[in-house]
């Protein structure tokens, strides 16, 4: 085998975690509207959990916590809580894959809204018990709403980059 084709197919192995890094990026750049910040959209939760159904092999573990960690880092938030909750999130995609990768997308749009409503439950219960006060709601319903209304632009991006790039029988 050829250097340069052992060296793209290597690259083509990290796609999945450069891209929800960017992704981060593209979630956590100014946007000039007022409390934009505290309802942007989960788009690393998104990437996370496409990545885990559709390409397991190159999703691990360690890429999920390593993705969360870098948002709680980026964040200033509570240090693990992303981690975790892209750990349970790739967890769940990984041992749900089979049931997802038959279905249409619509099914797979309504697995994700679970898995977004139970990121955001734990998240804002384990965040509201490291403040020991409640936090408020609204915005965390708003982040979830925009999540939802997004997921389907952000899965058809992560499905044509698959395509493009991680399709069995791509030339090297």
């Amino acid at each position: 085998m050829k250097p340069l084709a052992t060296a793209t197919r290597r690259m083509r192995g990290f796609l999945p975690i450069v891209s929800c890094l960017l992704l981060v990026a593209v979630g956590l750049a100014p946007v000039g509207l007022p409390y934009f910040a505290t309802i942007s959209p989960a788009l690393a939760l998104m990437a996370v959990f496409y990545w885990s159904i559709f390409r397991a092999d190159l999703m691990s573990m360690l890429g999920a916590f390593l993705i969360g960690l870098v948002v709680d880092l980026i964040t200033a938030g509570p240090l693990g809580l992303n981690a975790l909750i892209l750990l349970l999130t790739h967890e769940l995609g990984v041992s749900q894959r089979r049931v997802f990768l038959g279905s249409s997308f619509l099914v797979n749009w309504w697995a994700f809204a679970l898995v977004a409503i139970g990121a955001s439950l734990i998240g804002w219960v384990i965040a509201s018990l490291l403040h020991w006060q409640l936090h408020a709601f609204r915005p965390l319903l708003a982040q979830l709403m925009l999540s939802l209304g997004l997921y389907p632009a952000i899965y058809w991006l992560l499905s044509r980059l698959e395509q493009r790039y991680l399709r069995p029988g791509l030339p090297t």
